[in-house]
């Protein structure tokens, strides 16, 4: 019986040990009005000064849940130091360690508190959730440092952080802040870290901020943000994959910065000034990397900022060392003087051409060595710049062209030192002589398209047609474009005599169906391709069409689906047109004998009927070699009572007569009598030249 008593009244106390206290006093009275300090639970109303938090300190170790919404927090300046040495303490402020290494889960802190302190709830394993009222401006040093927090507002009150004040919260996934910076080592190690919004306050963020925030991949930043700093290892060692800041007002970015992050690119802000050592190190799938372009001393181009124009000047010591898969071949601006220690080392992927602006100075040591992808390296200085030691070391020189400017520059370039070790007679090129025959023609469209899909060798200096340092499609494009632009500055019969100065001929032939056509009407040419002798991946040809007419559009079609067409009018010739047909992927028309091209005319009111001529035809086969076609003409017929009546009938045959009277279901070399049989019996001939 006593035995049972006494578990009843153990019971008993244990369960009012647990309940909640709510209790109201005044400042210095907390531990008056609280008698137990086994509590897990209290609610305080009234004032409170730091005596009162260091009660809660040393006595109420097992408290889990506090509220304070209620509660005024008064100053204490009575010269007794409580916390360390300290022996003054504001009002609103939660004094510095008050509550480090407690079981707290839930705190809900005054709705005027403006000063969280040092440390104040650090350690505390076991807080979840808290939330920091609007009214708090200042957050001291590792304030919730160690804690369980899962997601966390900084409301833009805040006007300073302190370090570390969320650092090693290894449970927070979110954050918002919207304070006026992000401080220094913010948010270190927190490894479930996915989701950051930074609000337009932010004018900062500190060294180390996002330091191995592992699962952190990218940042929401508001329209507007005021960002224009990133400092030392803010994102080193992070999950970051993409980081867009180039309309962000970013003038310094500092050392280590973005160092072994998962980005595989990032564009800089035009105007900054500041990119620091180390800063895009170590990072294994970046590839592209813009660095800014001119922008001005007090803000970026792009923010409309006056004053002298400003850049980098320099790629600092280690800036993309290991970076082994960028290309680096146009990154190196206008306006760099100088390549600092390892700047570049290891990396390795394939450069086309690497090349230096006239305004480098200097590079530093080892800063490309282990560049093994480079094939060609261009530099545009007219001196020499100076060098610190193995620059190119692992770098295979002596099989890499080094071109200079001029042969003056040339000569300089080949008495100094380590320079003298490329090589130095490259052969002279023609740009877009892609495959080095001596002539820029649409087997080098081809040859350039086969190159980007991995197969063939070509001229990388003639290839670069934008001069940008990377071969890419983009020289596809521009090599297209002076294609044609070339060939509308020529007459039909310059065209004609250089193909056939240069190609061999085929048999293979294209061939065009005649329509009728009325004043103001538009309709289509189908055009197929014949060819017996071989496979074509590409085309080029003049269209010639009657006077009054014009061509609106060119597709491919069926057997060309696969391909795109390019055309031009030209310049000094009345309605000629030239056309390219290509495939990005060099796979061939298919089959034979099909529709490869759908042409697109229009008349005018003032047409008449008249032949329509596809000339000079140069088709590319699958080994880049061109062979000339014969012409290949069509009837575009102003339809008449009879030619309306015809075009509605449905044909039976078609025959081809020669000069000589004989007869063939396919056109003979030369003038042919087309005789078409409608399946009424009535028939239709034209004249046509093969």
């Amino acid at each position: 019986m006593r035995k049972l008593l006494f578990l009843l009244l153990t019971a008993v106390t244990t369960t009012l040990g647990c309940q909640a206290v709510n209790v109201t006093t005044t400042a210095g009275g907390l531990s008056q009005a609280v008698d137990d300090a086994s509590i897990t639970t209290l609610s305080v109303s009234g004032t409170l000064d730091a005596r009162d938090f260091l009660f809660m300190t040393n006595e109420l170790n097992e408290l889990t849940m506090l509220d304070l919404s209620q509660a005024t927090i008064l100053p204490y300046d009575r010269g007794v130091a409580l916390y360390g040495a300290l022996t003054r303490y504001m009002g609103n402020e939660i004094p510095r360690t008050a509550f480090f290494g407690k079981k707290l889960r839930s705190v809900v802190l005054p709705a005027n508190l403006e000063y969280i302190g040092y440390a104040a709830f650090a350690g505390c394993y076991q807080l979840t959730s808290i939330t920091i009222p609007e009214s708090v401006v200042y957050i001291d040093d590792y304030a919730f440092s160690g804690s369980a927090l899962t997601s966390v507002v900084v409301p833009a009150t805040v006007t300073t952080m302190g370090k570390g004040v969320f650092s090693r919260c290894e449970a927070l996934q979110s954050a918002r802040i919207e304070a006026g910076s992000i401080d220094k080592f913010a948010f270190l190690g927190d490894v479930q870290l996915s989701q950051v919004e930074i609000g337009p306050s932010v004018s900062y963020i500190g060294e180390g901020a996002f330091n191995g925030c592992t699962a952190l991949k990218t940042l929401a930043v508001a329209t507007g943000s005021r960002i224009s700093r990133i400092g030392a290892e803010a994102f080193i060692n992070s999950g970051l994959e993409s980081l867009d800041i180039i309309n962000l007002p970013v003038g310094t970015i500092g050392d280590w910065a973005l160092a072994q992050t998962h980005l595989s690119s990032i564009a800089l802000t035009d105007g900054m000034t500041e990119l620091g050592k180390g800063a895009l190190a170590h990072n294994p799938q970046l590839t592209s990397v813009s660095l800014p372009g001119l922008g001005h001393e007090n803000g970026g181009a792009r923010h409309g900022a006056p004053g002298r124009t400003r850049t980098i000047d320099q790629i600092d010591d280690y800036t993309f060392a290991g970076d082994a898969l960028l290309n680096a071949g146009s990154m190196i601006k206008q306006g760099i003087t100088r390549i600092g220690d390892y700047a570049f080392y290891n990396v390795s992927a394939a450069i086309d051409t690497m090349r230096l602006p006239s305004s480098i100075e200097y590079l530093g040591t080892r800063a490309m060595a282990g560049m093994t992808g480079m094939q060609v390296l261009k530099t545009d200085a007219a001196t020499v710049p100076a060098l610190g030691e193995e620059v190119w070391a692992g770098v295979d020189q002596p099989s890499i062209p080094l071109i200079t400017i001029d042969d003056q520059a040339k000569a300089l370039y080949k008495d100094a030192d380590q320079w003298m070790n490329f090589f130095f007679q490259a052969p002279a090129y023609i740009l877009g002589d892609v495959n080095g025959d001596g002539s820029v023609s649409i087997d080098d469209v081809t040859a350039l398209i086969d190159y980007l899909l991995g197969t063939g060798t070509i001229d990388m200096l003639a290839a670069d047609l934008d001069q940008s340092g990377t071969i890419s499609i983009d020289d596809v494009t521009a090599l297209i474009d002076y294609l044609l632009t070339g060939s509308a500055n020529m007459s039909l019969q310059r065209i004609k005599a250089q193909a056939r100065a240069r190609y061999a001929t085929t048999s293979d032939m294209l061939e065009a169906e005649s329509i009728t056509l009325s004043a103001g009407q538009t309709r289509t040419i189908d055009v197929s391709l014949d060819n017996a002798e071989d496979l074509y991946a590409a085309m080029q040809c003049e269209i010639v069409l009657p006077e009054g007419v014009k061509l609106t559009d060119v597709k491919g079609i069926d057997r060309g689906a696969g391909h795109s067409c390019y055309f031009v009018q030209h310049k000094g010739e009345t309605n000629v047109y030239t056309l390219i047909s290509v495939s990005m992927d060099h796979s061939a028309y298919s089959g034979n004998n099909g529709k490869v091209l759908t042409l697109t005319v229009g008349a005018d009111e003032d047409f008449n009927s008249a032949d329509v001529v596809i000339t000079n035809v140069r088709l590319v086969n699958l080994e880049n070699a061109i062979r000339l076609a014969d012409d290949a003409i069509s009837r575009i017929n102003n339809t008449s009572g009879i030619e309306q009546v015809n075009a509605d009938k449905q044909v039976a045959s078609v025959r081809y007569i020669n000069v000589a009277g004989q007869e063939s279901e396919s056109p003979f070399t030369g003038v042919n009598i087309v005789v078409t049989t409608y399946t009424d019996g009535t028939m239709t001939t034209t004249k046509v030249m093969k």
